[in-house]
């Protein structure tokens, strides 16, 4: 016997037809990502920030290259996340 096909879940498709893909570029790399609709203003602002936060880091001693400087703000962000999950930390 076959295996039963999963059921289509309409909260999925619904959720699909209600994204956009948007194409955001990074570090000169662009990629496609999918944007829930109405959410665009807070992507925007999510860009904004990471350019900013790229500029404070790319030429900071020690940091080489587009991976070292992802990698740096994203130790920098679970380092935010941390303290404001565990302040007494």
């Amino acid at each position: 016997m076959y295996p039963k096909a999963p059921k289509a879940d309409p909260k999925a498709n619904a959720a699909k037809a209600k994204s956009k893909q948007l194409t955001v570029a990074v570090l000169g790399r662009h990629m496609k990502i999918s944007c829930p609709a109405g959410q665009e203003e807070k992507l925007e602002a999510a860009l904004k920030e990471l350019e900013t936060r790229v500029g404070n880091t790319r030429y900071q001693p020690g940091v080489h290259g587009a991976e070292d400087v992802l990698l740096m703000i994203a130790l920098n962000l679970c380092n935010e996340l941390l303290e404001l999950k565990n302040p007494a930390v």
